[in-house]
């Protein structure tokens, strides 16, 4: 009797147990005071901005590795998404059917270029359609051959490679944004753009200027055939880096990391004047708040609505959100 009577308290006993692990991962953590802090004090410097929008993580997509992601549709149906890669020393590159389930593509779609060349360290690349093809932005460095390109360096540069299927691509001649005299710029990267209704392009990317440190600018540079880029030396916004673009109808939205900590999404309908009309928060899966996002990237799905990937401290690879509704 009593070792009846055992199992059954042991039973319960183990039932309450994982109701209350089950409770406290469903809890969200308590937000570090210092890190909220931190994230008011930078949207202080743009206190007309009250609007938050709230993105839930509805998947995990890539190896850890893995960051910087850039998704076009295909002519099948698909989607292909390309990625920094550093085991395939370059970039690499992921299909799915949906926008949620990827399966990796094997191999590199480009690579590092050799020590001494001023793009032997490569990443955050951006692809677009254009005539018989693709073509590929990305961000090159001189200085830490093969390591992974995550952040803006110094001397970095866009560059560019073409693809008549997405997936094999060779490397343009020449240097699509520079740095130095003819520019003004001492560092340039993260490009990405899209093609205006006049049938030109804009380019929206992250850049040093040669009297302000390490403090990022967002630019823009206008193309008419996606090679030869003019930049325009005025800033669009101080301390605003990162950018991913997208058009819809007439407004072209812009969401860029700001300053440390926040994520800004800016809106236009000429493209060079742009109004800061929301904050981004990203939360887990356990809904925890996610610091540090950057290098996002936004497409609508089959459903209408959209979905967003990106990186964060601690997300072990990109992440896919979706935004919560509110009420």
């Amino acid at each position: 009797m009593s070792v009846f009577r055992f199992a059954v308290y042991g039973k319960r006993l183990l039932l309450m147990l994982v109701a209350l692990m089950a409770a406290c991962q469903a809890q969200p953590a308590t937000p570090d005071p210092q890190i909220a802090a931190h994230r008011q004090q930078e949207r202080a410097t743009l206190a007309a901005v009250t609007t938050v929008q709230k993105w839930q993580q509805i998947g995990s997509i890539s190896q850890p590795e893995n960051s910087a992601p850039s998704i076009i549709p295909l002519d099948n149906g698909d989607y292909r998404l390309y990625w920094n890669a550093p085991s395939l020393n370059g970039i690499g590159s992921a299909t799915t059917p949906d926008g949620f389930r990827f399966n990796a593509d094997e191999g590199a779609r480009v690579i590092n270029a050799p020590s001494g060349k001023p793009d032997c360290a490569i990443g955050k690349p951006w692809v677009i359609p254009v005539e018989d093809g693709y073509r590929m932005y990305y961000q090159g460095q001189p200085d830490n051959c093969n390591a992974a390109v995550t952040t803006l360096a110094a001397n970095a540069r866009i560059f560019s490679a073409f693809s008549s299927d997405g997936h094999s691509f060779t490397r343009d001649p020449g240097i699509r944004v520079d740095v130095g005299t003819s520019t003004g710029l001492s560092a340039a990267g993260h490009g990405r753009v899209i093609q205006l209704d006049d049938g030109s392009f804009r380019m929206y990317f992250t850049a040093f200027l040669p009297d302000k440190g390490t403090t990022p600018y967002l630019m823009t540079a206008s193309s008419i055939d996606t090679l030869a880029w003019a930049v325009n030396p005025k800033p669009l916004l101080e301390g605003a880096h990162d950018p991913t673009a997208l058009q819809v109808e007439s407004t072209i939205q812009l969401y860029v990391s700001y300053m440390t900590d926040n994520v800004l999404l800016l809106e236009s309908t000429d493209g060079l004047n742009f109004k800061p009309v929301a904050w981004l928060e990203f939360y887990d899966a356990t809904n925890n708040l996610i610091t540090q996002m950057s290098d996002l990237d936004i497409i609508d799905v089959a459903d209408g609505s959209l979905v967003i990937y990106g990186n964060g401290v601690g997300t072990k690879g990109i992440l896919s959100f979706k935004q919560q509704v509110a009420g």
